[in-house]
């Protein structure tokens, strides 16, 4: 037996599980359960590809680099665009082989 003020919780869930079934009969409520996961999953990456930019980011505002001379100004620039293209490389190795 269920105890009385756990029912109208019980019953909210069986007419949700029906109609989840309703909609899709093969998988029901866990095709819901799954979509939801692989979103979490999606927003999660997401959050530590950020957290990942905001301290790149950090790092550049507390260590600045001084101005180059500007005679050598461009070759400085490309460095620093393959060292960001390194760092997004290294990060996107990780995601993809699931270290991260």
């Amino acid at each position: 037996r269920l105890p009385t003020h756990l029912r109208a919780e019980a019953a909210d869930s069986l007419y949700f599980e029906a109609q989840c079934r309703l909609e899709d009969p093969v998988y029901g409520c866990v095709g819901l359960i799954f979509l939801l996961q692989q979103q979490i999953h999606s927003a999660e990456s997401q959050l530590i590809k950020t957290q990942a930019e905001i301290a790149v980011m950090k790092s550049q505002t507390q260590h600045p680099r001084t101005q180059p001379f500007p005679a050598i100004s461009g070759s400085n620039n490309l460095l620093l665009q393959q060292s960001d293209n390194d760092a997004n490389l290294s990060f996107s190795n990780q995601v993809s082989f699931g270290f991260i």
